[in-house]
């Protein structure tokens, strides 16, 4: 039990369990609202057993006071609904527990199930702990000692279930996101006052000692008396540890041999007092061993005192003086010679100011047997926040006593933390420089080693410099001599840049979210050298999160054989050899050449070197790529290829700067929508274009941006992406486009693009001049849809203005007077803005031009300042608004937004009533056209009248106009219900029936089943029974059961719900069922013609008379035989012909069901043909006939003769039609998929609701005009 702080420091009561193996702390939400504390927004997931994951979204900072003795802590706690189940679980019987009285306990009641309000973890747990124990027996507690009193912990002396809690808490998911996300339009990094601060300080209290080393101070933002004890936790620490080296004893072998290094060399020394001294501030820094891949000591000055705070926490961080990593790769790639070397231990070679080094102590023996020892570190500590600006900034310091500007900038510019790379065209330049940087960082006792380089000469002049001899392998620069330099490998025999991918790859193993991202991160390639092969993994990550699998989630198979596929050619790019030189010697002109592009899944940059030589020779080299994945939300292709462009031109800019030859700038990109946009005034854009087409056309000034054939992009390969064993291949990717090697007039030119047909463009009137900065009233007024609102706001503006010119002080609401100088003012620049000479001939009293539109309405200056309609009305009764109203433009926004709010103040009054109303205030010039624009945009009285769009009529499909078999195609459609009678005579109950129609798609013969109920096995056994006698089709064709003409609600019910087994089950037998779209009877119209057809026969067969199962059957199959014996085609008007009419029975049986049989001819000698050879040429007779008779007829369209001028596109916004509601209730939607035709004509469209989505057809769907 502890006591915990409200909002306004009063202590309340809460239970808090200890888990040291939670990497944070957790607070309910019950206890936070009951303190009233402020909740701070986060994301995190939260994992615990089974990888049980849940979402953190709020943190709040929590203040926990001990019950027993003044410990304090304040620690951050994500707040969740609820931490754990009651512990313990069920209730403990204590009278066998001998707890020692005179002990106080930090919970008295924890044998008692209760609720945990607050978790903390192992950022404190440590700090908590004492030092002292007491157990109680075998198989009983122990107690723990601790700053909130005396812990009961381990076993119980009973079986009961416990409830464990271990939670992790990891918050990578907003990094990855930045796979996709657009980079955001930042302005450059400038120092912050802390980083300043670091600055002034380490010029201040740095100093060399007499051997040169440099002493540093290191920077606190904090006193160190904020800091508590640490010795207890660092004593735990370090106990752990000894317990690890028994079970690791190659660790502990490395261990002691690393820290017996540190005292040999004083880099630490050993204290004389072993305990702390309580006059005396101190921290005392825990550790611990990693193998990368050798061993190495991490100190962690990270971990909290008892106060909370740790050494890292009131340290200064310092900001980046060096050069990024990418810079210097790039530049490594500039020289024709290039040199490697690393400082030896430059962190250890830096001592700390000796009045600080009490904040920098350790605990260490060698042996379990020795008493402990405390130790000081004397150097700067790998593991404080603040020693790599330290040992950087001494490291660039040097520069200043040099002389040299090439050694100056090679010290300042050509390190990366302890890495040195450099490089020069001239062998002696660079040997020169190796020298004066070697001998500058001897004079601060800092040791170049390791060295390699791709010339022997410079190994030996480095040899002879040292006086030490460097191996037999630095300067044997065979064919495997390789190097790892800043991550990449370098052979330096070969010069050429290479990778090393080793990939643990098994087949069967389990394939997740964190398994990609661990073998992602084994791909180290800064300068973007196979970036087209990293794209196709950015795509499979950009689907996992879209899917939202969580970490240890087995994928989908769909991206499980995409990621093997990868998986298993990934290591193809250990193959490559990639020159690193991409220069020549003595160039006459470098070019660095930018490509841009963008694709549906990503958009990216790739920039080239083209340098030419003396004799005239042309080499072009891959220098760096960039690519990104396109975000997960849509947008459009000339946005993407707009980033892409802006990547381009940061990346070139980045380039440039790295790089310390002059390079002329050519900028290329495939979208002619970009390119005008580039050549645009920003000012005519809109916000998204315009902020990235300023900042390209601000960093490419003076450069160009020319157009290049998307086939000879080689930015189209990093944004689409390349399989790495297809990489090695491209010369494209490798050398860029061929033009490059040839003069500049072979290059492609420029397609015209007319300045209107671009998107995004803002269009200005005539009377604008663009170049003008845009007046703020202005951007309002043409920024509201709604006349009322904007005269509000508008008062509000002059009121304000009106304030602070101290004219007036007005509160509240606004007066007629202030609304109406608010409308005045509106009116008026929307007259200036569409008759800006009119309005200035009008107010110098001038007369109108004798061709001017405005002469006829006799137009004048009232004494707002507005511009009138003078007329012919003068002498009327009417009022002044009605014989003199306000002149507009219908053009202008302001008349817009004022006939909308007419029409919706006059109940949404048509265009005739719209105008006759507006006109009583205001003449608008062309008024009766945006009168019915209004009306017709009006979303409300689009629903009362909305249209669908109609389509041409389609062509048939295959199985209507090809005939193999009959039946081969089928529909089916179901009728009824029909009432039989169970039994002939009296007192016969009735029953329920359907009827099953099934027609051939090709000749319209139909097949009859009576069917006893609405079930699957009722179908099946219908469907075998067609089988046996008509053969199995290949597909059959439904209507889901929701659009039946006639049937009855159970009839829909049954065949949505069976649909599914039913088609699963014909699938297995080879049947494919095909359903039409719902709501759609007119794409079924040859079953549903068929199934009037029989609906037609049987009323007048039957009338009210209920037969039994055997007459219904018997009346069905008449019924068959009678459709089956219709005409396909018109009776031919000459009788020399076949007389005979095409019907579907003679695809059955060779002639119509209904004809009186032909003579029996069997014993007839037939002499032409044997009889085989006669049956077929009848049945190729009737096919025939089928072919040029039948078909012939569908030819012709009989409705539906031309599509309406609309068109379904993906993105309309469209309402869909419910017959069950009215108007008002149909839902809205948007198109998200169109599935088009064979024709190419959209006529059935996937719609998103706030539902879901759904699939209707075009007669079922109204676009909106807003679309």
């Amino acid at each position: 039990m502890v006591m915990v702080g409200d909002r306004h420091g009063r202590l309340h009561k809460a239970r808090l369990l200890l888990d040291n193996g939670s990497t944070a702390n957790f607070v309910t939400d019950r206890l936070c609202t009951k303190l009233g504390l402020v909740r701070r927004d986060t994301s995190s997931t939260v994992t615990g057993i089974d990888n049980q994951a849940t979402v953190s979204t709020q943190l709040c900072n929590l203040t926990i006071v001990s019950n027993n003795g003044g410990y304090r802590v304040s620690i951050n706690c994500h707040i969740l609904p609820d931490i754990t189940k009651s512990i313990p679980t069920s209730h403990v019987n204590i009278q066998h527990i001998p707890i020692p009285t005179g002990i106080n306990l930090a919970d008295p009641s924890f044998n008692v199930p209760s609720s945990i309000d607050i978790l903390v973890g192992a950022e404190i747990f440590w700090s908590v702990l004492g030092s002292s124990s007491i157990k109680l027996g075998k198989k009983l507690p122990v107690l723990q000692e601790s700053q909130l009193g005396w812990l009961v912990t381990g076993s119980i002396p009973q079986s009961q279930l416990q409830s464990s809690v271990c939670y992790f808490v990891q918050n990578n998911e907003p990094d990855l996101s930045r796979f996709w996300e657009f980079d955001a339009i930042s302005p450059t990094h400038c120092m912050s006052q802390e980083e300043r601060e670091c600055e002034a300080s380490f010029s201040e209290h740095t100093s060399r000692n007499a051997d040169g080393r440099f002493v540093v101070t290191i920077p606190l933002k904090e006193s160190p008396d904020v800091l508590g004890d640490s010795y207890n936790m660092a004593r735990r620490r370090f106990m752990s540890l000894e317990k690890r080296f028994e079970r690791d004893p190659v660790l502990k072998e490395h261990y002691t041999k690393f820290m017996q290094e540190y005292i040999d060399l004083g880099h630490m020394t050993e204290n004389t007092i072993n305990v702390p001294q309580d006059n005396k501030v101190s921290y005392y820094i825990p550790h611990h061993g990693l193998f990368q891949p050798k061993c190495r000591v991490v100190f962690d000055a990270g971990a909290a005192s008892t106060s909370g705070k740790s050494f890292n926490d009131i340290q200064k961080i310092g900001p980046t003086v060096q050069d990024d990593l990418f810079s210097i790769l790039v530049r490594f790639r500039q020289h024709k010679y290039v040199v490697t070397a690393d400082v030896e231990k430059m962190y250890r070679a830096i001592e700390v100011n000796p009045s600080q080094r009490s904040l920098q102590q350790i605990i260490y023996r060698s042996e379990p047997y020795l008493p402990l020892k405390t130790y000081t570190l004397n150097t700067l500590t790998y593991g404080c926040s603040s020693a790599p600006y330290l040992a950087t900034k001494c490291l660039v310091s040097l520069a200043d006593q040099v002389q040299d500007d090439k050694v100056k900038y090679a010290i300042q510019r050509n390190f990366y933390v302890d890495d040195y790379l450099d490089g020069d065209d001239s062998l002696e330049k660079l040997k020169h420089t190796c020298q004066q940087v070697i001998s500058t960082l001897d004079s601060a006792k800092l040791n170049l080693r390791k060295w390699q380089s791709n010339s022997t000469d410079i190994l030996q002049t480095v040899m002879d410099l040292k006086g030490t001899p460097l191996n037999n392998k630095s300067l044997d620069l065979n064919e495997n001599t390789s190097c790892k330099t800043l991550g990449l490998y370098w052979s330096c025999s070969q010069d050429m840049l290479l990778f090393s991918i080793n990939l643990k790859h098994n087949p069967n193993s389990k394939v997740t979210k964190r398994h990609i991202l661990s073998t992602i991160n084994q791909i180290f390639d800064p300068l973007g050298l196979v970036g087209p092969c990293v794209m196709e993994v950015k795509d499979i990550m950009r689907k996992l999160w879209s899917a939202k699998y969580d970490w240890d989630d087995e994928v989908s198979v769909e991206i499980k054989n995409l990621w093997h596929t990868f998986e298993d050619t990934l290591p193809k790019i250990n193959n490559l050899r990639i020159p690193r030189w991409i220069l020549c010697d003595e160039p006459s002109s470098i070019e660095l050449h930018t490509f841009t592009d963008a694709s549906e899944r990503a958009y990216g940059t790739c920039i080239y070197a083209r340098t030419v030589g003396k004799n005239g020779t042309v080499d072009v080299h891959l220098l760096v790529s960039k690519n990104k994945i396109a975000p997960i939300k849509p947008t459009t292709i000339p946005r993407l290829e707009l980033s892409g462009a802006l990547m381009g031109s940061r990346l070139c800019t980045k380039v440039k700067s790295a790089l310390t030859v002059n390079a002329q700038c050519f900028f290329w990109s495939d979208s002619t929508i970009v390119l005008g946009w580039l050549s645009s005034p920003t000012n005519q854009l809109k916000q998204f274009v315009r902020n990235r087409v300023y900042e390209i056309q601000e960093s490419t000034s003076g450069h160009k941006w020319s157009y290049v054939p998307s086939k000879d992009n080689p930015a189209d390969l990093v944004s689409r992406g390349v399989r790495a064993d297809a990489i090695g291949e491209s010369s494209l990717w490798w050398s860029g486009p061929s033009f490059l090697s040839k003069p500049c007039c072979d290059w492609p030119v420029m397609p015209n693009v007319k300045e209107q047909s671009l998107p995004e463009i803002v269009l200005f009137s005539n009377a604008e001049d663009s170049h003008k900065v845009p007046n703020p009233i202005a951007n309002l007024i043409h920024n509201r849809s709604s006349f009322t609102n904007l005269v509000r706001i508008l008062a509000y503006v002059l009121r304000f203005i009106n304030k602070c010119h101290k004219k007036e002080s007005l509160h509240g609401h606004h007066s007629l007077s202030e609304l109406q100088r608010s409308k005045v003012m509106i009116l008026k620049m929307a007259q200036k803005e569409m008759f800006p000479e009119e309005y200035s001939l009008l107010q110098s009293d001038q007369s109108l031009p004798a061709k001017n539109r405005l002469l006829s309405l006799s137009p004048f200056l009232d004494e707002d300042g507005l511009i009138r309609v003078g007329g012919r009305l003068k002498n009327s009764f009417y009022s002044f608004d009605v014989k003199h109203p306000i002149l507009l433009c219908s053009k202008h926004h302001i008349t817009k937004i004022l006939f909308r709010l007419h029409h919706i103040s006059f109940h949404h009054a048509g265009p005739q009533l719209l105008l006759a109303n507006v006109r009583q205030t205001y003449w608008p010039l062309g008024g009766r056209n945006l009168a019915k624009s209004t009306a017709r945009a009006c979303a409300k009285c689009c629903r009362f009248k909305a249209a669908t769009v109609q389509p041409i009529m389609g062509n048939l499909p295959n199985s209507r106009v090809h005939l193999q078999f009959p039946f081969l195609n089928t529909a089916i459609d179901y009728a009824g219900p029909i009432l039989i009678a169970d039994r002939k005579g009296r007192g016969c109950r009735l029953i329920k029936c359907y009827i099953a129609v099934f027609v051939c798609l090709a000749v319209k013969a139909v097949h009859i089943e009576l069917v006893t109920g609405l079930t699957k096995e009722a179908f099946m056994a219908a469907l075998s029974r067609f089988i046996a006698r008509r053969g199995r089709p290949q597909n059959i064709h439904s209507d889901q059961g929701t659009s039946f003409v006639g049937a009855s609600n159970e009839l829909q019910r049954f065949l949505r719900d069976t649909s599914d087994d039913i088609s699963g089950q014909l699938a297995d037998d080879g049947i494919k069922f095909n359903f039409i779209p719902p709501y759609t009877p007119h794409f079924g119209g040859l079953w549903e013609a068929a199934v009037k057809s029989v609906k037609f026969h049987l009323r007048r067969v039957l009338g009210l008379a209920h037969l039994t199962y055997e007459e219904m059957s018997t009346c069905l199959s008449q019924i068959e035989a009678i459709l089956n014996s219709r005409p396909l085609t018109p009776l031919p008007s000459d009788p020399s012909n076949d007389f005979t009419a095409l019907t579907p029975a003679h695809f059955l049986i060779g002639r119509s069901l209904m004809s009186v049989p032909h003579p029996q001819v069997t014993d007839a000698n037939i002499k032409l043909l044997p009889r085989y050879q006669r049956v077929e040429q009848i049945r190729q007779h009737f096919w025939n006939r089928f072919s040029n008779e039948y078909l012939s007829l569908l030819q012709q369209k009989t409705k539906w003769h031309r599509s309406s001028p609309e068109q379904l596109m993906e993105g309309t916004l469209v309402l869909v039609k419910d017959r069950t509601m009215p108007p008002l209730l149909w839902p809205l939607g948007r198109i998200i998929k169109v599935h088009p035709g064979t024709d190419g004509i959209t006529r059935v469209v996937d719609v998103l609701t706030k539902k879901g989505t759904i699939q209707r057809a075009y007669n079922n769907i109204c676009p909106l005009p807003t679309s």
